[in-house]
């Protein structure tokens, strides 16, 4: 199976402006050799995680309950496969809106490149076994705090946290934590994605892949 990408330009190291002037001269005329957005997305988020390496993963997540009123929050993208994944506890918001109205969207803000990607598609729940996988790589305080807090419940303060962490800590003392049942992970499934490139002239690249019966559509979008 071919596996497409998008060819690196300019693998010399580079700074963030010397990045973003390359980028927003080059645009993206090769659009109509990339025929999957989430190949697309993958080599643009190589060139924002050079770029901003402790905070690659964020996104903005917005759902809807069932009157749809919408809610938006920063998630950490754990990784893409076929979809988009995160992880959150299934009592937290996002995970209450899901239930209800398992659409949501996905914004990425990379603005120190001039790039924005938004995604957007049905939500689905993933299996136990994907859930454990990556609770195990977790840092030990993150998982503590997993059974420490209930997410949207109303706390004394800060200290408060803390305590139950200590709490969390102490009752796993000598052993692994093994991952709480209210806690799990989401993959959005794109039916829709786009991008957009500031240009130097000012008149910026907006391009939006459409799901078909038939693979992938392209079209070029008016800024």
């Amino acid at each position: 199976m071919r596996v497409e990408r998008i060819r690196e330009k300019n693998p010399v190291q580079e700074g963030t402006e010397q990045r973003r002037d390359r980028l927003m001269r080059e645009g993206m005329g090769d659009a109509d050799a990339v025929g999957d957005p989430l190949v697309r997305f993958r080599d643009w988020h190589r060139e924002w995680a050079r770029t901003r390496p402790h905070d690659a993963a964020a996104a903005v997540l917005a759902t809807a309950d069932a009157e749809g009123r919408p809610t938006a929050r920063f998630v950490d993208l754990a990784r893409t496969d076929h979809g988009f994944v995160f992880f959150t506890g299934h009592r937290s918001r996002k995970a209450l809106d899901l239930a209800v109205n398992p659409c949501a969207q996905l914004c990425f803000g990379w603005l120190e490149l001039g790039r924005q990607v938004r995604a957007a598609g049905p939500v689905e729940r993933l299996d136990p076994l994907a859930c454990d996988d990556h609770y195990t790589r977790l840092p030990r305080t993150v998982q503590l705090l997993a059974w420490a807090t209930d997410q949207r419940a109303v706390v004394s303060g800060s200290d408060a946290v803390r305590d139950a962490v200590a709490s969390a800590a102490e009752r796993f003392a000598g052993q692994e934590v093994p991952r709480p049942e209210g806690w799990g992970g989401f993959r959005l499934v794109p039916e829709n994605v786009e991008f957009w490139q500031d240009r130097a002239d000012h008149v910026p690249d907006r391009l939006r892949y459409q799901l078909t019966d038939g693979g992938w559509s392209r079209q070029w979008i008016a800024p």
